[in-house]
């Protein structure tokens, strides 16, 4: 998959690109994967949980799906090459059959947040599920996580709740749908 580069301007800070993800990104979003799940989940998931978060086994995990190239990878990369952000999605992960495509992750590091760049993120992911002929679109997320005002704010609707098991700690997962995925794009 290739997508055009959008150029994001951070106030006084540089510029940040967004581009497809390439093998040699793994390290770097599995950098920015863990530390957005010990910044925003903090007193929500389990502390041993965030703890057991190993940077080998994530990074191999990214590495195949980047390589495997069945789902959709964005990155953010600042002025010197370093990721601070990235988004992925593609086909539905439970089977559901109302919403056929997913955004299964969006993560920006703590420092590039509230600028802005989620939506830079999440567009090339969302034109490339419209490319693959989604018509439809879910995103799960968990319900005390502060953060889902994002997917509000792009016109995303409770649509399901799942109670999950985190190292035996019970969570509320909430989806956020949209019926038709070109509705997002008004948003973007």
């Amino acid at each position: 998959m290739k997508f055009a580069i959008a150029v994001y301007v951070k106030r006084g800070k540089g510029s940040v690109k967004i581009r497809n993800a390439a093998p040699g990104d793994a390290r770097g979003i599995t950098h920015v994967h863990i530390n957005s799940w010990n910044t925003t989940y903090k007193g929500i998931v389990p502390e041993s949980y965030l703890r057991s978060l190993d940077f080998e086994d994530k990074a191999a995990f990214w590495e195949k799906i980047i390589a495997e190239g069945k789902s959709i990878v964005s990155i953010a990369e600042n002025d010197s090459g370093e990721i601070v952000g990235f988004a992925s999605g593609g086909k539905e992960q439970t089977s559901d059959p109302e919403y056929l495509g997913e955004v299964y992750a969006i993560y920006i590091l703590e420092s590039h947040q509230r600028m802005g760049l989620g939506k830079k993120l999440i567009k090339p992911v969302i034109e490339e599920l419209i490319n693959r002929g989604f018509p439809n679109l879910v995103i799960w997320a968990l319900e005390k996580n502060a953060c889902r005002s994002f997917y509000e704010s792009l016109g995303g609707k409770i649509v399901n709740k799942k109670p999950i098991l985190m190292t035996g700690e019970p969570l509320i997962e909430v989806a956020y749908g949209w019926e038709d995925i070109h509705d997002i794009l008004e948003y973007l």
